[in-house]
């Protein structure tokens, strides 16, 4: 129930106010908020490669294990279809990678083309540009933590968010 700024559940729930104060505490926000200004920064550095972020990491995944299966580059980067569906579009109208059916009909497998390992490699020297900010920012050691934490995250709950 809402009543006058604030949400009542009964007479001890807590005010919007409190809970807007403790908004900040939220894990899911706060790493929200880091990957938005990561991925700003990361597609700044990679933008002279017309690669995104996003489309970095799927290219990544298609190069590491081709032909391999939309449904299992949403799987390995915790992505929804629909995400990944958005950017394997991009990179077959820029000529990255190709869509070809699996062995199944319903299962499309996607493989990299020499045009998408050219736009790979030229993304490399961005990509580590973008690193070594992030690190020159967190110092090596938060930087190898932060990456450890976040792999551990996704690891514990990637599952759980496919529900």
């Amino acid at each position: 129930m809402v009543r006058k700024g604030r949400i009542t559940r009964d007479n001890s729930a807590a005010s919007v106010d409190e809970y807007r104060a403790r908004g900040f505490e939220c894990l899911c926000g706060n790493t929200r908020m880091a990957a938005r200004a990561l991925t700003a920064l990361y597609d700044a550095e990679l933008a002279p490669s017309g690669l995104s972020a996003s489309q970095l990491a799927v290219l990544w995944c298609v190069i590491g294990g081709e032909p391999l299966a939309m449904g299992e580059i949403a799987r390995h980067l915790v992505m929804d279809k629909t995400t990944v569906s958005r950017n394997v579009a991009a990179l077959v109208e820029a000529g990255f990678v190709t869509v070809r059916s699996g062995g199944d009909a319903r299962v499309r497998a996607l493989a990299s083309t020499a045009r998408g390992r050219r736009a790979f490699r030229a993304a490399m020297p961005l990509w580590e540009a973008a690193q070594a900010r992030v690190v020159e920012q967190l110092g090596e050691s938060r930087f190898a933590d932060a990456v450890a934490q976040t792999q551990r995250l996704a690891r514990a709950l990637g599952a759980a968010g496919r529900r």
